[in-house]
């Protein structure tokens, strides 16, 4: 147990000798001044409260964020403390509730899966499609087959119909259906690569 709920607020438990508690301000709240909220220190060495430190990374969520970097100041200066705390971490602290544990893991899973994966935006339903064999342009979406009721494919380079012979990597047969970063290595005038030289190209 490492909360009392009081009025509808998450509360640490003062008997959670697991936490390291601290009497100063909320460092996640410039507005705080009650002393009889309990607070604890994060790794960082700022403290927090679980109701501050659940809104502040529910706010990085909602702004597609990975990472839960703390906001506090570094002692005696106007930077930013910067720290990274692990969503274990967050979660212990935050004191989450099932409810916002579901929330925080699916919505980190999912901007996960946006910045890691291959994922695309079909052109016929626009709803995200994972491209699973990636030596293939030619993508089926099952929601646009079922919608139709048949096979609809785009592709996965130029995001139209697909048109031409499947299994293909290069192209599909729509016209200007091209890998742009492709055209850019064969027709820059450079021939012996560097890295600085493959760069140039790539602008």
């Amino acid at each position: 147990m490492t909360t009392q709920q009081q009025e509808g607020e998450k509360r640490y438990d003062p008997g959670d000798q697991t936490l390291r508690f601290v009497n100063r301000p909320d460092d996640l709240d410039p507005l705080d001044d009650d002393t009889t909220v309990l607070k604890a220190e994060m790794s960082c060495g700022h403290a927090v409260t679980p109701e501050s430190l659940t809104g502040w990374c529910r706010s990085l969520l909602d702004q597609g964020q990975l990472k839960f970097l703390c906001p506090g100041l570094k002692p005696n200066t106007t930077m930013k403390c910067g720290a990274e705390w692990s969503y274990q971490e967050v979660r212990r602290l935050a004191v989450l509730t099932t409810e916002e544990m579901e929330h925080f893991e699916k919505t980190l899973a999912a901007a996960a899966a946006a910045t890691y994966c291959e994922y695309k935006s079909c052109p016929g339903c626009k709803s995200y499609i994972e491209r699973e064999d990636l030596s293939n342009l030619c993508v089926m979406c099952t929601v646009c087959t079922a919608d139709k009721a048949q096979t609809y494919e785009f592709c996965w380079q130029c995001m139209k119909q697909w048109k031409g012979p499947q299994e293909r990597s290069d192209h599909c047969d729509n016209d200007g259906c091209i890998n742009h970063d492709l055209e850019l290595l064969m027709n820059c005038e450079t021939t012996t690569f560097t890295e600085a030289d493959f760069y140039s190209c790539m602008v």
